[in-house]
């Protein structure tokens, strides 16, 4: 019986493809979520880049109130204040958009010219 049991290749096809098809599957979804995880990566740097570049500064302009009725007197006056939002280590630089290298075409030929 045991002799049986070891000449018998019945099931030995299907195992080697069963370990053939989840070899494929783990490989498969390995690269899925790596090609996510950059994805989400790029989408967090890009959320950093638009937090750091916003301005926070603000003026609150002063204004005083006086009464119109009676004798001329300030009910109450408000100084103006504000707050100025200097650049900090982490704050991204303004992005500034140029033309490296354009194409023209002159003459039926495209030359290209390299501008600062």
């Amino acid at each position: 019986m045991l002799r049986k049991l070891f000449n018998d290749e019945a099931g030995f096809v299907v195992s080697a493809e069963l370990a053939l098809i989840v070899t494929l599957v783990f490989t498969a979804v390995a690269v899925g979520v790596a090609v996510a995880r950059d994805a989400l990566v790029a989408e967090y740097n890009d959320i950093s880049d638009m937090i750091g570049t916003m301005d926070q500064s603000y003026t609150v302009v002063g204004h005083s109130a006086t009464n119109t009725v009676g004798p001329v007197a300030t009910h109450g006056t408000n100084n103006s204040f504000g707050f100025a939002d200097l650049g900090d280590s982490c704050d991204c630089d303004s992005v500034a958009l140029s033309t490296i290298a354009a194409k023209t075409q002159v003459g039926g030929k495209a030359t290209s010219e390299v501008s600062p």
